[in-house]
């Protein structure tokens, strides 16, 4: 593994929080995450397009104000000729 991708002491910090979570709940998000991100690779994003992705959703889960207003531009209509939203 290159040190300069997969931080040691993040690393340490991942496997301590889901060792300490009696409720197994870290685990599984970990794991869906991996998932997700191994499935996303292999649809073609890219680890730019992926950190964003991600950046996002965590923002979101820090603001509901924010995630208000990503739940209310999805739902606005997209212009039929260019694939913008309104």
């Amino acid at each position: 593994m290159d040190n300069g991708i997969f931080d040691k002491n993040t690393i340490d910090k991942i496997i301590e929080k889901v060792k300490k979570d009696p409720t197994g709940s870290l685990g599984r998000v970990m794991q869906k995450m991996m998932d997700v991100s191994r499935a996303a690779g292999q649809a073609g994003f890219s680890l730019e397009e992926l950190s964003i992705m991600v950046t996002t959703g965590w923002y979101l889960s820090q603001s509901p104000e924010l995630k208000a207003f990503f739940d209310q531009l999805m739902k606005m209509p997209m212009k039929k000729d260019d694939d913008t939203w309104n």
